[in-house]
């Protein structure tokens, strides 16, 4: 992925090793350059817009033929189908709510894929990014669930939304990850430990392109 060159993914993993050193929970980290491919609503908008060929063409007063009508009407479904699906234009007629439960969806998805609820304790948590969607999530198996409050990952996801939207993808993992560490080391301390690295620390990238 572009956003993060192979040097980005290195200082996360090594982020992770060493926040791994601090408690004994397990976080796995995870990107996604788009959350779903969107191929029904472009293709929707893309058919709606050329549908608009017949009453412009009625109500403009142009004489055309029934062929050339039908002609307009599948060059511009191709025109448009193709340029709604260019990433920028694609994020723009996508309504949020749709990005937002496409990339929740996935989030939870990996969080199971990755068997972040396999970590000891059920400590372990998946920090989510979709890039496209500027989306980011934190999933707490149920051991941390049951003593930290959700409220308590609201500072880390805004402050990893904000280094997104600023384009600083890497920074945004690191940090977040110094802050999740600072609250499983309060609850789940090194000691309690089970088994050394139970889940992998590199970065688990996704392209949601093929989803």
């Amino acid at each position: 992925m572009a956003f993060l060159t192979d040097d980005d993914k290195q200082r996360i993993a090594g982020a992770i090793a060493s926040a791994e050193q601090q408690t004994s929970g397990e976080l796995v980290t995870a990107i996604a350059s788009v959350s779903d491919g969107y191929r029904f609503i472009p293709l929707l908008y893309a058919a709606v817009l050329a549908l608009l060929v017949l009453p412009v063409a009625y109500f403009g007063q142009l004489v055309l033929s029934l062929y050339y009508l039908m002609l307009a009407q599948m060059a511009l479904f191709v025109l448009f189908a193709i340029l709604f699906q260019v990433p920028l234009i694609r994020r723009l007629i996508i309504p949020r709510s749709i990005q937002r439960q496409r990339a929740r969806r996935l989030a939870y998805e990996t969080f199971h894929r990755a068997g972040v609820h396999h970590a000891s304790h059920r400590a372990g948590i998946l920090i989510f990014v979709s890039v496209e969607e500027r989306y980011v999530h934190i999933i707490a198996d149920e051991g941390v669930a049951a003593k930290v409050d959700n409220s308590v990952w609201d500072d880390a996801v805004t402050g990893f939304v904000t280094q997104v939207r600023a384009g600083n993808v890497a920074t945004g993992f690191i940090e977040c990850i110094g802050r999740c560490t600072a609250v499983l080391a309060e609850h789940f301390p090194p000691g309690e430990r089970t088994a050394t690295n139970e889940l992998a620390n590199h970065l688990i990238e996704l392209d949601g392109e093929d989803l």
